[in-house]
């Protein structure tokens, strides 16, 4: 039995919901070396965890079976939990007729909101909607969030294991440490870290058809043929525009597109 497309979209949803231009001059400047994996990524969560707050522009390129579909995105942060990230369309299959625009999770003090194309929805903490965020958008969107909160939740970036260090690297020109690991789902997860700043520059998820292919029958609890015509799945997410420890205020989170709900969801 092969699996259509949209089931092989609800796999990928699955598999994320179940597991998220140069820095200021704010940014803390650690001198490069020689460093393992372990220790680069420790001191990326150390980094994240020191920051008052961050913010940044970015764009997700996420390519299914050929198809490509591009998302851009804005994202800002502060602690203790204010947050905003907007995006501009949902990762919805080509065919989708859903048009509305941009997108979003947000907290101004408030509570935990997130507004797809089912409308706007409180959510019951920000790690939960972090995760549908997730889901929705066929890519993390919030892997930097996800380690400037430290979220909890099976998948978070933070999470990737057997890690390995690959030959240096460059984004935007800027110097970076090129790491690659997995999660314990299968997907593989590669991250390019400023050797200046000990910032994410640039986040790739790839999911092998071996992994959707077992997702899909955990899933669905059917037997799934090999789908050795099908390519996987990737996405690559670039971070542009970074600023950290700006001081923000509780105005600066809330969204800035026009809320909407749906009485009666399809």
């Amino acid at each position: 039995m092969r699996p259509s497309k949209s089931e092989l979209i609800l796999v990928i949803a699955a598999l994320l919901c179940g597991r998220a231009a140069a820095a200021s001059d704010a940014a803390p400047v650690v001198p490069a070396g020689n460093l393992p994996a372990s220790q680069i990524f420790e001191k990326v969560r150390e980094n994240y965890a020191s920051l008052s707050s961050y913010s940044d522009q970015g764009k997700i390129s996420t390519t299914m079976d050929g198809v490509v579909i591009t998302t851009e995105f804005t994202t800002r942060l502060a602690r203790p939990n204010l947050y905003r990230i907007e995006w501009d369309r949902y990762a919805n299959p080509p065919s989708s007729t859903d048009n509305t625009a941009i997108r979003g999770t947000w907290s101004s003090g408030a509570g935990d909101y997130v507004q797809t194309g089912l409308g706007m929805l409180r959510q019951p903490s920000r790690d939960i909607g972090f995760a549908k965020v997730a889901a929705s958008s066929s890519a993390g969107l919030v892997a930097v969030p996800g380690m400037f909160f430290d979220a909890q939740g099976s998948g978070q970036p933070a999470e990737t294991i057997n890690l390995d260090r690959l030959a240096d690297d460059k984004v935007n020109n800027i110097e970076c440490y090129h790491l690659v690991g997995e999660l314990a789902s299968g997907e593989t997860n590669s991250f390019w870290i400023g050797k200046r700043d000990f910032l994410i520059h640039q986040f790739r998820t790839d999911v092998s058809p071996k992994v959707m292919t077992a997702a899909l029958g955990g899933l669905t609890g059917q037997v799934w043929e090999p789908m050795n015509d099908f390519h996987g799945f990737s996405s690559i997410e670039m971070f542009t525009n970074i600023v950290v420890n700006k001081q923000f205020s509780r105005a600066d989170f809330v969204p800035s597109f026009p809320l909407f709900t749906r009485s009666v969801y399809p």
